[in-house]
C-alpha cells in the first residue's frame, strides 16, 4: 500500500467518527435528536450504515493493534493533549475545542490500527491473516 493509501484510511477514520458526533452539532446524533417525526426510516437506514462501518473498523483495529496495542497509542495521545494543557496551548474551560481534539486523537487511534498490518507487512514483511470467527 502506497502512502496515498494511507491517507485514505486515516481521512475515512475522521469522517467516520466526525460525522456520528461533533461539537458544531451538523452530525447524525444531532439529526436524530431533532424531534420532528420525519425521515424516520432514513435516520434508522444511516445509523445501520455507520453501525456497520464501525463494526468493520474497530473489529480491523482490534485485530492489528489488540488490547496492548490500543492502550499504548490511546496513552501516548492523551499524554500528549495533557501536556499541550499543561504548556496552556489548550484551555480546559474550552469543552469546543476539547471535544475536537478528543475526536482527533480517537480517528488517529482508529486509524493506526487500520494502518498497521500493511505497514506491519511493509517494513518487517509479515502479513497478518484474520480467520473467521468460530
Amino acid at each position: 500500500m502506497k502512502f496515498y493509501g494511507y491517507i485514505v484510511r486515516t481521512l475515512s477514520c475522521f469522517l467516520l467518527l466526525f460525522a456520528t458526533w461533533n461539537p458544531a452539532g451538523y452530525s447524525y446524533l444531532a439529526w436524530i435528536g431533532e424531534d420532528d417525526g420525519t425521515r424516520l426510516s432514513a435516520k434508522a437506514a444511516v445509523g445501520v450504515l455507520l453501525f456497520a462501518i464501525y463494526v468493520v473498523y474497530l473489529r480491523i483495529a482490534w485485530l492489528a493493534l489488540g488490547v496492548l496495542g490500543i492502550g499504548i497509542s490511546a496513552a501516548i495521545l492523551l499524554s500528549g493533549y495533557m501536556t499541550l494543557r499543561h504548556f496552556d496551548v489548550f484551555d480546559g474551560q474550552a469543552p469546543f475545542w476539547t471535544g475536537y481534539l478528543m475526536l482527533t486523537l480517537a480517528s488517529v487511534t482508529l486509524a493506526a490500527g487500520l494502518c498497521w498490518a500493511h505497514f506491519k507487512r511493509r517494513v518487517i514483511g509479515t502479513s497478518q491473516v484474520i480467520y473467521p470467527p468460530p
